[in-house]
C-alpha cells in the first residue's frame, strides 16, 4: 500500500482546502501549530464532571470490545484532568456507513498521536457516534453493484416504529437482523468471490447476532476492523443526559444571547449552509423527539408542550434524559463534556462550524481547533490497469469520466460496404450456375455479417465493461467514492486488515488529501 498526495479529490473551492487558507478568519485557532494556546485555555477551565464521565466511557467500551491497555492508562489521566481529548462524529450507518466515516476516525486518531508529542500529555481519541440523530434514512441503507450497470442499488431496511420520528438510538435493532443478514449476503454476492470472503462473512454475522442497537453494530465494527485506541463515545444514554444538565441549563437561560449570535453568524464568503435559527436548539423527547422553540417567552413544540424558562429548567434538573442536542448545540455539549482541543471534520460539518464561533464566545470559551479529515481515493492495481488501457490518468478521469461506448449500427453498416459490394458480386457470379447458388451465397454471406456485428458489439461490450468497471469503483454514481461505499465491499477484496493497514501508512505520511495504492 502507497499514499501519494491527490488535491483532485476535491475542488479548490471546497471547505476541505480552503479551511485554513480562505477560512482562517472565522476560526479561533489555525492548524496545529496552535493546540498549545488551545491546551492553555482548557486548562483554564473546570470539568470537575471528569471522574463521572471516564466512568461511563468504561461502561460503553465494555459493549463495543476490548481497548488497549494504553488507552486505559489515558482514561486515568483524564479522569484526574491530566489529559486532552479530539473528537470526531458521524451517524452510526449500518456496516460502518459510507467510507468518509472510517476516515474520520484514523484522521482523529492520527492527529491525537501528533498532539501527545507536541503537548507532552496524553490525548484521547474520541468518536462521538450520532445516536441523538432521527434520520433513519441516512443509516440504514448500504449501495450494491449490478451486473453491466454504471448504476449502484441502494439496498435499504425496511420501517421500525418511530423511525424518522425518535432518535436512532431508541430504535429497534434486533427485529432487523434477519433483514441485515440478507443485505449481507446481497452486497457480498454482487462482488467476486475472493480469499478474504469466507473470513469476512462470519464475522460480520458474528457482530450482527451480537449488536443490540445501531450504536453497538457501528462500535463493534469500528473497533474489530480499525482498532483498539480510540472511544467510542454514544451521547444517547440517561447517564450522559445527566452529567449535560448543566449545559441544558446554559442553553435554556443564555437562549436569547444564543440566537443572536446565531442569526448575526454568517458572513459573505462563508459558504452556504442551512441552519435553523429560530430553534431553541435543543431537543425535548417524549416518546419522539421534538425540537423546542422559543415564542413570547415560552419554549414550545409542535405537539403542543409548553414551558416557561422556570418550567424547563426545573425538567432539566429531573429528567435530563428527555433533552438531546441539536447541529447547533451538539458542538456546545462536546465542548462542555469534554476537554477538547480539536474537531474532526469533513465538508459539511466545515462549513456549518465556521458559523458556530460566537456561539462559543457566548460562554467564554473558543471554538476549538477545526480540522479537516482524511480524504481518500483507493485504488487497487486493477483500475490503475483499465485507466491505462483507456488512456487517461486518474486525475483525468476524476476531472471528466468516460462515458460508455455507444453502438453506431449505421457506422457499423457503413464500415461493411465493401463486404457487402463482394456480397453481390459473388451471388451473381454463383447465380450464373442456377438461382439457388445465388440464394445460398447471399445466404451464408448474410449470416457471417451478422457474426460480425455480434462479434462488434462484443468488442463493445468489452470496452463498456471496463469504463463501467471504473465507474463503479472511482466515481460510483458521479459521486466521490468515499461517500458511496462501504468498507464491507473493500474488506472483501483487498483484507479484513486493509483499514488498519491504511492508518499504519496514513499515519506516517503529511498527505491528508490522498490517493491509496492499494
Amino acid at each position: 500500500m502507497r499514499i501519494e498526495s491527490l488535491d483532485a479529490i476535491y475542488a479548490p473551492s471546497s471547505p476541505m482546502r480552503q479551511l485554513e487558507t480562505g477560512y482562517s478568519k472565522w476560526l479561533d485557532y489555525i492548524g496545529m501549530d496552535e493546540l498549545g494556546a488551545r491546551a492553555e485555555e482548557l486548562q483554564g477551565r473546570p470539568f470537575t464532571h471528569l471522574p463521572e464521565l471516564v466512568k461511563v466511557l468504561r461502561e460503553q467500551q465494555a459493549i463495543h470490545g476490548p481497548i488497549s491497555p494504553v488507552l486505559e492508562s489515558k482514561l486515568d489521566a483524564l479522569a484526574d484532568g491530566e489529559a486532552f481529548t479530539m473528537v470526531t462524529g458521524q451517524q452510526v450507518g449500518v456496516f460502518g456507513g459510507p467510507l468518509f466515516a472510517v476516515y474520520k476516525l484514523l484522521t482523529v486518531l492520527k492527529r491525537a498521536k501528533q498532539a501527545e508529542i507536541k503537548l507532552k500529555k496524553p490525548v484521547i481519541p474520541i468518536f462521538w457516534m450520532a445516536t441523538e440523530d432521527h434520520d433513519y434514512a441516512e443509516i440504514n441503507h448500504v449501495f450494491v453493484r449490478q451486473p453491466l450497470s454504471r448504476q449502484l442499488r441502494k439496498e435499504a431496511l425496511s420501517t421500525v416504529p418511530l423511525a424518522g420520528k425518535a432518535s436512532v438510538g431508541e430504535l429497534e435493532f434486533d427485529r432487523l437482523k434477519i433483514e441485515l443478514v440478507q443485505m449481507l449476503q446481497r452486497l457480498l454476492l454482487s462482488e467476486a468471490e475472493t480469499a478474504y470472503t469466507t473470513m469476512l462473512y462470519p464475522e460480520l454475522i458474528d457482530l450482527i447476532q451480537a449488536s443490540h442497537s445501531f450504536a453497538e453494530f457501528f462500535g463493534r465494527m469500528m473497533r474489530r476492523f480499525v482498532g483498539e485506541d480510540f472511544i467510542l463515545f454514544d451521547p444517547h444514554q440517561p447517564a450522559v443526559r445527566a452529567l449535560g444538565r448543566d449545559m441544558f441549563k446554559r442553553l435554556i437561560t443564555d437562549h436569547d444571547r444564543l440566537n443572536t449570535a446565531l442569526h448575526d453568524a454568517f458572513e459573505d464568503g462563508m459558504p452556504h449552509v442551512e441552519l435553523n435559527r429560530e430553534a431553541a436548539h435543543l431537543f425535548y423527547h417524549d416518546g419522539t423527539r421534538e425540537l423546542l422553540t422559543k415564542q413570547d417567552g415560552l419554549f414550545t413544540t409542535k405537539r403542543g408542550h409548553r414551558f416557561t424558562e422556570a418550567e424547563l429548567i426545573r425538567q432539566v434538573e429531573t429528567y435530563p434524559e428527555r433533552f438531546s442536542n441539536n447541529v447547533v448545540s451538539r458542538p456546545l455539549m462536546q465542548d462542555f463534556l469534554f476537554p477538547t482541543l480539536a474537531y474532526i471534520a469533513g465538508p459539511g460539518e466545515i462549513a456549518y462550524w465556521l458559523q458556530l464561533r460566537p456561539l462559543f464566545h457566548v460562554f467564554d470559551w473558543k471554538m476549538p481547533l477545526v480540522i479537516a479529515r482524511l480524504g481518500a481515493v483507493l485504488v487497487s492495481a486493477n483500475d490503475e490497469k483499465k485507466l491505462a488501457q483507456e488512456g487517461v490518468t486518474l486525475i483525468d478521469y476524476l476531472m471528466e469520466p468516460l462515458p460508455d461506448h455507444a453502438f453506431d449500427e449505421e457506422e457499423f453498416d457503413q464500415s461493411l460496404y465493401a463486404y457487402r459490394t463482394l456480397t453481390e458480386v459473388i451471388g451473381r457470379e454463383a447465380g450464373k450456375h442456377g438461382h439457388r447458388f445465388d440464394a445460398k451465397a447471399r445466404h451464408v454471406l448474410e449470416r457471417l455479417a451478422d457474426e460480425m456485428r455480434v462479434e462488434a458489439k462484443r468488442d463493445q461490450y468489452r470496452l463498456n465493461s471496463r469504463r463501467i468497471h471504473l465507474s463503479t469503483r472511482l466515481l460510483p454514481m458521479d459521486a466521490p467514492q468515499e461517500r458511496i461505499w462501504s468498507m464491507v465491499p473493500l474488506m472483501n477484496r483487498h483484507g479484513l486488515d486493509l483499514f488498519k493497514r491504511l492508518y499504519d501508512v496514513y499515519e506516517q505520511t503529511e498527505v491528508e488529501r490522498c490517493l491509496v495504492k492499494l
